[in-house]
Parts: C-alpha cells; structure tokens; sequence
C-alpha cells in the first residue's frame, strides 16, 4: 500500500509495480515506478548529478517490496530480472553512500527528502568524524608542583614529574586529571 499524488491509498498492481513520487531540486514532482527501468533511472540521475537526489523517505523499503515480488517469479526472465534489479538497487545506494561522505567531508546538510536508511548513515558516521570527548585537548603542560608517580582514577600511573617541567600529554582524561588536581596547568603549542 502507498498513497498516490492525491493521497489515496492505492494498492499494488499487477505488474507489481509501487509508485513513489520524488520531490525534484526545482520543487516539481516526478512520478516514478519503482520498477527495474525506473531503478535503473534514478542510478542514471545520481550518476549524473553532482549532488544527492533527493529521494522518498521510504524509497529502500519500497524498493525491497519490489525485489521480494520478483523472487516470486522462478522463470529465468524472472531471475535474470531480478539479479539485475539488485544489481542495480546495490550500485544506487553504494553511489549514494559516497555522496553521503562527501556530504560529511563537506559539512553540508542533506536534502530532503531522503530515505531513512541514508539519514542515518549520513547521521552515524557524522557523530564519529565530530566526535567530541568532552574533555580538555591539551598536548602541553607547565607542572606546578613537584609530584611523585601518582595512580589515576582510572589505574593509570603519571609522573614523576618536578615543578616547572613541560610535559607532552597524549590522553584527555590525564589532562583532566593534572588540571584538577593542580599537578600542572595548561600552556600554549
């Protein structure tokens, strides 16, 4: 089931076809089947544009309801057909994909509307490339006391270290424990 232009609720065909419509950069919109020919034209519009196309939020399920009407067919045009509709419903999204890293390496938001399944592909792997330790990032400190090896509340042994040393600090949680604990303080590069 699918709601139409009009917003009725439409079933599948049967041809087992599943209409979709897709919002356009310039703010048409596009009717498009999800059927073999029109994966294979929207592989054509992303190969072609620079950008994301933006597709229906949906778009990978529907696409996966497709699939799973052609494994329904056991004739050899039926599995030639669907080889091919994976074959090129797998380079879509792997074109998508890269799309989505340079949209990430670029800062620059996602159109939309996009299916889900990119949404959180592009959100994830945004977290991990701005990930943030909340933690102070110091690589140099000025010691301000003298200080005998000392155990971390993680188990972790610094030290010794004598006032007035400048020390390379490679973790933020030692930084963080050298600050508040007024072993040193932070100094600039």
């Amino acid at each position: 089931m699918y709601l139409n232009r009009y917003n009725r609720t439409v079933g599948i065909n049967k041809k087992s076809e599943i209409n979709y419509w897709k919002y356009t950069g310039i703010g048409g919109v596009l009717a498009l089947s999800i059927t073999t020919e029109g994966l294979f034209s929207a592989l054509q519009q992303e190969k072609s544009a620079g950008e994301l196309m933006p597709l229906q939020h949906d778009f990978y399920a529907q696409a996966q309801v497709f699939l799973s009407s052609l494994k329904k067919d056991q004739t050899p045009d039926g599995t030639r057909a669907l080889d091919n509709t994976e074959k090129i419903l797998a380079t879509l999204k792997n074109r998508r994909k890269q799309k989505i890293l340079l949209y990430i390496a670029y800062n620059k938001p996602l159109p939309a509307p996009v299916p889900a399944e990119d949404e959180v592909l592009y959100n994830k792997i945004f977290a991990v490339m701005n990930k943030t330790d909340g933690g102070i990032k110091v690589s140099r400190m000025r010691i301000t006391s003298d200080v005998p090896e000392v155990l971390t509340s993680k188990g972790k042994k610094i030290g010794p270290f004598k006032q007035g040393e400048i020390i390379e600090v490679m973790d933020n949680e030692d930084a963080d424990f050298i600050i508040k604990n007024r072993i040193g303080e932070a100094t600039a590069q």
